[in-house]
């Protein structure tokens, strides 16, 4: 349970690098914060979709088999989660 709690948590994190790569496509950066623009690229683009999709169907499946329950999830994350991964679909 511990670590559906951790990985809905690095998802999400995950999540906001996504959107920050989606948003550095409208924004001249000029050179700045290239290192940093790297890994959140890397994390964004790489990282999130497949490591949201897992997780959250894994949570999705233990909700519906009754083995942890919506007090025991972070729910605004679960559901933050969900939206955007709906937006990586659009967008991916």
């Amino acid at each position: 349970m511990g670590r559906l709690r951790f990985f809905l948590k690095l998802a999400f994190i995950c999540n906001i690098c996504f959107l920050l790569a989606q948003l550095s496509y409208y924004i001249d950066f000029k050179g700045q914060f290239s290192g940093l623009l790297e890994h959140v690229l890397l994390m964004g683009l790489i990282v999130a979709f497949p490591l949201n999709l897992i997780t959250l169907l894994v949570a999705l499946f233990m909700l519906l088999k009754k083995k942890i329950s919506w007090k025991e999830l972070p729910p605004y994350v679960f559901i933050v989660n969900v939206i955007i991964l709906l937006s990586q679909f659009f967008l991916l």
